[in-house]
């Protein structure tokens, strides 16, 4: 049962799948060895951490969004666990993580999978620094900003949103307010696990060429500049900003998903920074234009 267990984990990763434990009941266990889960599901992870570099990783459970999703959420029990679902995370230490070491994977082809994985990371990206919500509208302006409004490399852009709300990147919420219908994307439980906030991060400081590292023989003018930018990246994702050393190697993750670069535990945001939630109304270009300004504070010198 442990090594079906095994085939079960990386059949569902390699499908972008998460692993459910109904399906692990019905595919491994059978009946009769339903009481066997944790025995079972604990070697499944030992053999994956020695064999692999691997692990299964809990996704966490979906945000209650919407006025709706909360009213419902208040009138049922306790979430059971039969509803628990896992993906697959690298255990490799830090320094073995990097995108020069653990490339995209060759199926269906590099390429494909590089441009996926930018494409993901870019949206969930935008999607974080406009406070982890972020209307419709306003990710059509994005994606037009770099010409994906229509088409992408993958696929149509239309195609390649539901493709993203399927595999847990990213959440599509809609509601009614005053008569009029609001669509919103958040952040899902598989691109919290695999970007999060510190996967972002790192991506916004290879964009602007600001990566953690070795800051010896920097200038103060540099230095201080360096300072400000983490200043800023800091208030725009809700983190403490990331000190500027001068003596190396500072415990930075690069960017990419948890396939490439860690566990939930590397890549989750902070508990105490919680999405801020939209006032549920369309907002106005005026309005839209202010956020930009807002979200974008870090690029200012």
């Amino acid at each position: 049962m442990v090594k079906k267990l095994v085939r079960l984990a990386i059949a569902s990763e390699y499908s972008r799948l998460p692993i459910r434990r109904n399906d692990i009941s019905a595919k491994v266990l059978g009946e009769q060895g339903s009481r066997q889960f944790k025995l079972v599901f604990d070697q499944a992870q030992r053999e994956m951490r020695q064999r692999f570099g691997m692990e299964m990783t809990e996704l966490p459970a979906r945000e209650k969004v919407t006025i709706t999703q909360r009213r419902a959420a208040q009138k049922t029990e306790k979430p059971s666990s039969a509803n628990k679902s896992w993906i697959v995370t690298s255990t490799l230490p830090l320094p073995y993580r990097s995108s020069d070491i653990l490339i995209p994977t060759k199926a269906p082809s590099l390429y494909t999978e590089s441009t996926y994985t930018g494409l993901y990371s870019f949206i969930i990206a935008v999607i974080v620094l406009n406070g982890g919500s972020l209307a419709e509208q306003k990710l059509d302006r994005y994606l037009s900003r770099t010409n994906a409004e229509v088409a992408t490399p993958i696929d149509r852009t239309d195609k390649l949103l539901q493709r993203l709300c399927k595999e847990g990147y990213i959440i599509k919420t809609r509601e009614m307010d005053g008569g009029e219908e609001v669509i919103e994307y958040v952040l899902g439980p598989r691109g919290k696990i695999e970007v999060g906030t510190s996967g972002v991060a790192g991506l916004v400081r290879t964009v602007y060429g600001k990566e953690k590292g070795d800051h010896e023989g920097l200038t103060h003018l540099q230095r201080e500049e360096l300072e400000d930018f983490e200043g800023k990246l800091g208030r725009s994702l809700g983190i403490e900003p990331a000190p500027v050393r001068a003596n190396g190697v500072d415990g930075a993750s690069d960017v990419g998903d948890a396939r490439v670069n860690g566990s939930a535990e590397d890549c989750e945001a902070p508990q105490s920074s919680g999405p801020r939630r939209s006032s549920r109304r369309a907002p106005t270009q005026e309005e839209d234009e202010e956020e930009d300004d807002d979200s974008e504070e870090y690029e200012e010198e």
